[in-house]
């Protein structure tokens, strides 16, 4: 924490001096694992982060990077509702509607399966 004479005041609203604020002990990395599937089409990079006090604990939502090869250039969207993969895994009809404006009827299944493949795993709850 920075001392008071490394503050100024401006118009009764104290700040931080720029060149103290970005200090390396102020400097944080977040941590992650990985998993991706990808084939001729498509590919789904799904992330989970580590929970800061522990190395083998984690946050529950989830990150998928996903990318659409047919088009050029590449279409990239990131999807983080666990409600909805899990949706999707349960046949939801209306995430499965939502989801076939990204992708043909395999890639659907392909996702399907690559969700089920992360459940088995651990990751989603």
């Amino acid at each position: 924490m920075s001392s008071m004479q490394d503050r100024i005041e401006i118009n009764g609203v104290w700040y931080i001096r720029e060149d103290l604020a970005n200090k390396e002990e102020d400097f944080e990395l977040n941590f992650y694992q990985g998993a991706t599937h990808e084939d001729d089409k498509y590919c789904w990079e799904a992330t989970r982060l580590y929970k800061t006090d522990l190395e083998s604990s984690f946050y529950d939502d989830i990150d998928i990077k996903f990318t659409d090869k047919r088009v050029k250039p590449w279409k990239e969207e990131h999807w983080d509702s666990n409600q909805w993969f899990k949706e999707v895994m349960n046949n939801d009809s209306e995430a499965l509607e939502e989801l076939s404006k990204d992708l043909c009827s395999s890639g659907v299944k392909t996702f399907r399966l690559f969700l089920n493949k992360l459940e088995e795993e651990g990751w989603l709850k």
